[in-house]
């Protein structure tokens, strides 16, 4: 019943306000793509919300620019089928009518999302998990090695730490070095003064 009382009030403003027509036809467009950019982000609720948002706001500030600016009239020459000129007028929107409409369609989001707080987009839901650290990190290492190609290293357990590294190999007892290397090894340190 309500809609319908809406409805109702609507058309007897837009009969007692002939010139409202114009101006709701030029505010729809953007109206109308500020309601599937909602659509998209926020389901049929932003859709609505959205759209309503951006009629709600640009058609005042358009019906007052055209007030302060109105539109101009400007006549076209076009040449029909016969080669006769026939001349054309049509009505062009003032250059304050076209700030408002597009000022108030890129204002329109935010202040329906400050408006509502924020309840026509959806709001993320946090999810707990029940996984281990070391379940986590055993996933990391599977997918690093699956995006890499890389073969299993040995870690330490429950971390993602290297157990073969720089540290373990920088010394191996028992290796020889062949006499070409002893003997500039042995330089080396006497320059240095350790040897």
């Amino acid at each position: 019943m309500a809609i319908g009382n809406l409805l109702s009030r609507l058309g007897q403003f837009f009969t007692a306000h002939p010139g409202a027509v114009d101006v709701a036809k030029t505010v729809a467009p953007g109206a109308a793509l500020n309601a599937v950019m909602g659509g998209v982000v926020g389901g049929w609720k932003g859709a609505a919300g959205y759209g309503a948002g951006d009629f709600l706001l640009n058609y005042p500030l358009v019906a007052l620019a055209r007030r302060i600016a109105p539109e101009v009239e400007e006549q076209i020459v076009i040449k029909n089928a016969k080669n006769i000129d026939e001349i054309i007028t049509r009505k062009r929107p003032s250059g304050l009518e076209t700030a408002a409409n597009l000022g108030g369609s890129m204002l329109s989001a935010p202040l329906t999302d400050l408006v509502t707080g924020g309840a026509l987009l959806p709001q993320e839901q946090v999810v707990p998990t029940n996984e281990s650290q070391p379940q986590q990190i055993y996933q990391q290492l599977t997918q690093r090695d699956k995006v890499n190609n890389l073969q299993r290293q040995a870690l330490s357990p429950n971390t993602m730490y290297q157990m073969q590294g720089i540290e373990h190999t920088a010394h191996i007892p028992g290796i020889t070095l062949l006499p070409e290397q002893a003997a500039l090894l042995e330089q080396q340190l006497q320059i240095l003064g350790i040897a």
